[in-house]
């Protein structure tokens, strides 16, 4: 859903259940659904299924948030829960990993520095 910074979004808990959720990439068991961009900065719901990894990488220019919303996963080599928050600069290599656990759905906004 792309968006001009000149409005505001607003998104029943439905208009979000029903957003297109993609695969992440070719990372089988990762998906995606965009709830809000315009070019610098996007902002959205990423799951992972239990017993699969996005893998490790990093972001070139952007800051990665995460806001665990539902189960746990490892990320920035840390297990973090529903409720916990995560930051990673960009060129810095992280994962998250839900191997071990019952898998995690985190909301994320993925942005430039500066934005």
């Amino acid at each position: 859903m792309n968006q001009q910074s000149t409005m505001h979004t607003v998104m029943s808990p439905e208009q979000i259940a029903a957003l297109p959720r993609k695969q992440l990439g070719e990372a089988v068991g990762v998906d995606n659904a965009v709830l809000w961009t315009d070019g610098t900065s996007t902002n959205g719901i990423l799951s992972v299924t239990a017993g699969v990894r996005l893998g490790r990488h990093t972001h070139r220019t952007h800051h990665h948030h995460m806001w665990v919303l539902d189960g746990a996963a490892v990320i920035a080599d840390q297990l973090v829960g529903a409720g916990s928050y995560v930051h990673v600069p960009p060129e810095i290599e992280h994962d998250i990993d839900a191997t071990d656990t019952g898998g995690v759905t985190v909301y994320y906004s993925y942005a430039l520095p500066g934005t």
